[in-house]
């Protein structure tokens, strides 16, 4: 699984659909519209990783692109789901669960070994990204992130995992809040995460008085 790659082709992607995005300024209406977009380019950008693979299991294989993949939290319990998930298919099993595996089971499957995550969110309001946005929706992606990384770290899983932070904005307004939560997290020795911000810059008319 080259990471680099990957990563690079889903920055370039992620610009792509921005500039699309604000030439269309009804091309994402959802989260989950954003989610097929960024699906669809990413299989078309790197036919890569939708080419089946041989898995773990004798005569199965598997691509490297997925969506609501679960992961256990650190209760045990499948409440981390990530909007897309990039693993490496050659480690994935559906047909067992070794206790040397970090398991990813829904629908009985597991998984070890590297992966990129991806979480996405759309901001569809005229206020853009407020306040209340960044220590609800945003800081609790963070959050669950955040944990999924501390228990495998405690497992001694040895694997890299990497999470994006996907921010679509209808507008362009932001507040000072969300500068500083992107700051923190896009630091220069953070290895583990990266926000991405992109906008439609679509513009609502003033309303006029009567």
């Amino acid at each position: 699984m080259n990471r680099d790659k990957i990563k690079s082709v889903i920055e370039s992607t992620i610009t792509e659909i921005e500039a699309e995005y604000q030439k269309t300024q009804g091309l994402i209406l959802t989260e989950d519209d954003l989610k097929s977009i960024l699906f669809h380019k990413l299989s078309n950008n790197y036919p890569r990783i939708i080419k089946p693979r041989i898995t773990e299991d004798d005569h199965v294989s598997a691509s490297m692109l997925h969506t609501e993949l679960s992961w256990y939290d650190k209760r045990g319990k499948l409440t981390i789901k990530p909007d897309i998930t990039i693993l490496d298919s050659r480690y994935l099993s559906i047909l067992h669960k070794n206790g040397d595996k970090v398991s990813l089971p829904s629908k009985g499957y597991s998984f070890r070994g590297d992966a990129v995550l991806m979480e996405l969110k759309f901001i569809r309001n005229k206020t853009g990204i407020r306040p209340t946005t960044v220590t609800g929706r945003l800081r609790k992606d963070l959050v669950k992130i955040k944990n999924l990384f501390q228990r495998l770290e405690n497992q001694g899983a040895p694997y890299h995992i990497f999470c994006y932070f996907i921010i679509f904005n209808k507008t362009d307004i932001k507040c000072k809040e969300f500068l500083d939560f992107k700051k923190s997290i896009n630091t220069s020795d953070n290895i583990k995460y990266k926000l991405i911000y992109a906008t439609g810059k679509v513009k609502f008319p003033n309303k006029t008085s009567a």
